[in-house]
């Protein structure tokens, strides 16, 4: 298994993430309330926050997936993922720091930090995975 990570440093990149992920959508889709009260989200948003969720959701399980299969031709996957956060990043940082959209007292860095981390640690696997995930 680790082996088709390239070694443990790529293979505990990957859980981190799988961790994060698993994290992320358990909260926006089983704790959604109590989520969305810790970051002074009003209700009108659930639909929102399950939709984020579902998108975790689904890049958890693809991972898992990944996990026990391997990493051999898994590209889309890990460019969709990289450019994605890396959209979500920017956009948060955006609504966070400059235009300060929805900004509130509970509005913390993150939003933007997580996703920029997750978008990192994508980019990281692309190019230290580039020899198995091409195939």
């Amino acid at each position: 298994m680790i082996e088709s990570f390239n070694g443990i440093f790529y293979f505990t990149i990957f859980l981190i993430a799988l961790v994060m992920g698993v994290y992320y959508a358990y909260q926006c889709l089983f704790n959604t309330k109590s989520f969305m009260e810790k970051y002074g989200v009003d209700d009108t948003a659930g639909f929102f926050a399950r939709f984020a969720g579902s998108y975790a959701a689904g890049v958890a399980l693809m991972q898992l997936y990944i996990l026990f299969r391997g990493t051999e031709g898994t590209w889309a996957f890990f460019n969709f993922v990289f450019i994605t956060f890396t959209i979500i990043a920017v956009a948060s940082f955006y609504t966070a720091e400059i235009d300060k959209l929805g900004r509130t007292d509970k509005t913390t860095k993150e939003g933007w930090l997580a996703t920029g981390g997750l978008a990192v640690i994508f980019g990281i696997l692309c190019f230290g995975l580039s020899d198995k995930i091409y195939m």
